[in-house]
């Protein structure tokens, strides 16, 4: 009542919250309780304000988890995507306008805790563990290396702190020096852990910590990050892991763990349709967590600024064809009493039927009335579910695609080049205030590979004549002449159940190639690095080091939507790799003459392959401007 708290407070230049004190009476509380509370929370919210957009250096004593939003431990580098996420942070924080713009939407990157490139180097060091770093050891003898590995004390002891105070589930994630950089990304190169972080006891959460810093640790020595620096022209060698620790978002529903909505969006669009501009953007969306988006799996794709616009749905028929029919999430529960790193701290599959009782799958589905075949949008029906993401999309429960659209726009004024965004999603919880608040969390940014349209190429009717392959929608600008062998999946022979064995087949072919120093031509249906086998043939990085051009069939055998979305496809373009989607119907403008490349000598066959040389290179022309491109004989 004699203003004593706003004296003292002002006394320190604390204005704002001094001015906040000096507004209230003790007769506004109706106890003393109420009181302490309010003075409380208001002195904790100042405190967490400041500490929005600034990286803070992790101090044990001083460490409190409901103020600090982003924490670094030790001094090296924070890596590449834990820097994308501090300079978000950053520009969130500073951007009123968007929060003001949103007032219904929590806008937040999750708390985030980044080891930084020290804690690598002294592991490495501790344990004489760079010898790894050279080619001829498997990725499972280097994880198994590193997990037996000893950690060193300094970070046990400031990971320790961190656990005491932190009891939500955890992503355990990579950040290298080379990850995300501007024009080579290493988008999903590197291992990515999940754990529960509920157990009662602080001992064990802490060694299930350390067992998937160790993994990540370990994907640093990987052959597929490895092959990609061969690619890139960088010294693998001088390569070191930051590892960001950070809040894994969603809500628990029964055993499991798992955000309402998970997607990228990509401010450059590759494959525009309808009224579309390249520069509109492009979003791929999916219920659960995003490793269904970014592995290449079954998402809705839209264009932000064109939310009504989906090819995928066109028709019932291509709403039950393309629909997400699975997802990932984390178990919370019924684990087993040993929790080991190298099965449980991964996501597990769950078919979206059976957790059709859940409300984020009623909240984003359908119902399909056989009867009558249509499909109605509400999820709470009798019927079989569809996940459509109507209720988002068409009758704006969260306002998604215009949040998209503005982040998108922040991000590329910020990087000055075309951003790729992972986010997520938790929707509005009915009948709840601030806490049920819809909230969308923005867990990374990197620079995406786009508009490097700078030779200007010009494809004439005459270069028709003479192709064997025609595209109208492609990625990659320029003419290239060097390209003699082409590898392609053998169409009367492909069978999608066993497109893991073609994965390996081009494995074995492209390790020859990559020997003799020879770029090639790789065919084969459907998307071209995909985890799910259904949706094409789910090669990964060092089974096509090799690789000059690729070509993306969409025919009977398998029909999914161009992979644009993926870790895989990022890294592609990020190459220069030319990469084609070839439409194999009678009234498209693309096509493929398997007569010419048939008649070709081969020079090996498998199962599922065939490998054939031609006199001299062909000649390929890729025009950025128009998306067409054309292979001549």
């Amino acid at each position: 009542d004699r203003n004593h708290f706003f004296k003292w407070i002002m006394s320190r230049s604390e204005i704002a919250l001094a001015s906040r004190f000096r507004a209230f009476k003790t007769q506004d509380f109706s106890n003393m309780n109420e009181l302490r509370k309010f003075i409380v929370q208001n002195v904790q919210a100042s405190r967490k304000w400041r500490q929005k957009g600034v990286v803070a250096q992790f101090k044990r004593r001083h460490f409190d988890a409901e103020v600090m939003d982003f924490v670094k431990i030790g001094k090296g580098s924070l890596g590449g995507k834990a820097r994308g996420l501090a300079f978000m942070c950053t520009l969130l924080h500073e951007s009123g306008e968007l929060h003001e713009k949103y007032p219904e939407v929590r806008i937040a990157i999750p708390q985030t805790l980044v080891i930084s490139t020290e804690g690598f180097e002294n592991f490495v060091d501790m344990n004489d563990l760079r010898y790894l770093v050279e080619d001829g050891h498997t990725d499972e003898e280097v994880r198994e290396r590193f997990l037996r590995a000893e950690m060193p004390r300094w970070l046990i002891k400031d990971l320790r702190a961190c656990l005491e105070q932190i009891r939500y589930p955890l992503s355990v994630r990579s950040s290298s020096r080379l990850e995300d950089a501007h024009f080579q990304p290493y988008a999903g190169l590197y291992e990515t852990c999940m754990i529960p972080n509920n157990h009662p006891d602080l001992s064990r959460r802490l060694e299930h910590l350390i067992g998937a810093i160790k993994r990540v640790y370990a994907s640093t020595y990987y052959e597929g990050p490895k092959s990609f620096s061969r690619s890139t022209g960088n010294a693998h060698q001088e390569e070191a892991m930051a590892v960001v620790i950070q809040q894994a978002t969603g809500a628990a529903h029964g055993d499991y763990f798992y955000p309402d909505i998970s997607g990228v969006v990509q401010s450059h669009n590759y494959y525009p349709v309808s009224h579309m501009k390249p520069e509109d953007g492009i979003a791929h969306i999916a219920l659960g967590m995003g490793k269904t988006v970014v592995e290449g799996g079954r998402a809705l794709r839209f264009s932000p600024r064109y939310p009504a616009i989906l090819p995928q749905f066109s028709t019932v028929d291509d709403m039950l064809e393309n629909a997400q029919r699975f997802f990932y999430a984390l178990r919370i529960s019924n684990l087993p009493d040993r929790f080991d790193v190298r099965k449980h701290a991964d996501l597990e599959r769950r078919d979206v039927d059976e957790a059709e009782a859940e409300r984020p799958v009623q909240t984003l589905s359908s119902t399909y009335i056989p009867e009558e075949h249509r499909i109605r949008d509400s999820g709470y029906g009798s019927g079989a579910r569809i996940l459509t993401f109507a209720s988002i999309l068409k009758y704006d429960l969260f306002p998604l695609p215009g949040l998209l659209t503005d982040l998108m726009e922040l991000g590329r004024k910020g990087l000055g080049c075309p951003v790729e965004i992972e986010f997520s999603v938790n929707l509005t919880r009915p009948g709840r205030k601030e806490k049920g608040k819809g909230a969308f969390f923005f867990l990374q940014m990197r620079p995406m590979v786009a508009g490097q349209e700078q030779q200007e190429v010009q494809i004439e009717p005459p270069d028709l004549e003479r192709a064997f392959c025609f595209s109208t929608r492609s990625l990659g600008n320029g003419r290239g002449e060097e390209i003699t062998d082409i590898v392609y999946v053998k169409p009367a022979d492909f069978d999608a159940r066993a497109t893991t064995g073609m994965a390996e087949e081009i494995g074995r072919i492209n390790a020859g190639l990559v020997k003799a120093k020879r770029p090639y031509l790789l065919v084969g249906p459907g998307r071209w690095g995909s985890t799910d086998p259904w949706l094409g043939i789910p090669v990964v990085w060092r089974q096509i080091a090799g690789v000059r051009a690729m070509v993306e069939l969409r025919n009977d055998q398998i029909r999914a939507d161009p992979s644009q979305g993926s870790h895989f496809f990022q890294n592609l373009t990020s190459l220069g790799i030319y990469y084609a989607t070839v439409e194999e119907k009678e009234e498209a403008e693309d096509f493929f003459d398997w007569g010419w490349v048939n008649g070709l000598p081969a020079v090996s066959e498998t199962d599922f392959l065939r490998h054939v040389r031609t006199d001299r290179p062909f000649i390929l022309k890729a025009d950025g401007r128009t998306g067409q491109c054309v292979m001549m004989k």
